[in-house]
């Protein structure tokens, strides 16, 4: 799964973010959307208008959580035409595009842990991997790093 996020303030493109949340894959897209939503507003400023290629279940009640926790009108909409259905069709190309790379950086993630897996004789494929470096200048400032990577790479957020 893929949610493309663009982020428009002032009527100007600030930029856009891929994220990748671990859903069930017997849910619809609706349903994973609509949960993505919620979550990611929690911590952010909510926009005045929010624009979807799918709609989400309970679609009003939704808007009405992020009005109430932005203290304004929120409005959630689906584009049938025009440029703000443009900008949906485009983050949604954006979206199969970055699954099409995770993807693949996957598969070749997986090729890696199973090729270090055989060169070491572990008998297990490893989920985790983690790397340190502990250095020092002659003796003094001495610094440790870890970094950590798994099957989907490397995972920034556990360095």
């Amino acid at each position: 799964v893929c949610i493309q996020v663009f982020f428009f303030r002032t009527g100007q493109n600030w930029g856009n973010r891929a994220y990748f949340p671990k859903a069930d894959p017997a849910l619809d897209a609706a349903e994973v959307l609509g949960s993505f939503l919620a979550q990611f507003y929690d911590d952010k400023p909510t926009p005045r208008t929010i624009l979807l290629s799918h709609g989400v279940e309970d679609q009003e009640l939704l808007a009405e959580a992020l009005s109430t926790r932005a203290g304004r009108k929120v409005a959630i909409s689906v584009p049938q035409r025009g440029e703000k259905k443009d900008l949906t069709d485009n983050a949604l190309q954006n979206a199969r595009e970055a699954l099409g790379r995770r993807l693949a950086e996957t598969s070749t993630q997986g090729r890696l842990l199973t090729g270090f897996a055989e060169t070491f004789g572990l008998k297990k494929t490893p989920v985790r991997i983690e790397v340190y470096d502990n250095s020092h200048i002659m003796g003094t400032n001495a610094v440790g790093a870890m970094v950590v990577a798994g099957p989907e790479g490397l995972v920034k957020n556990q360095y």
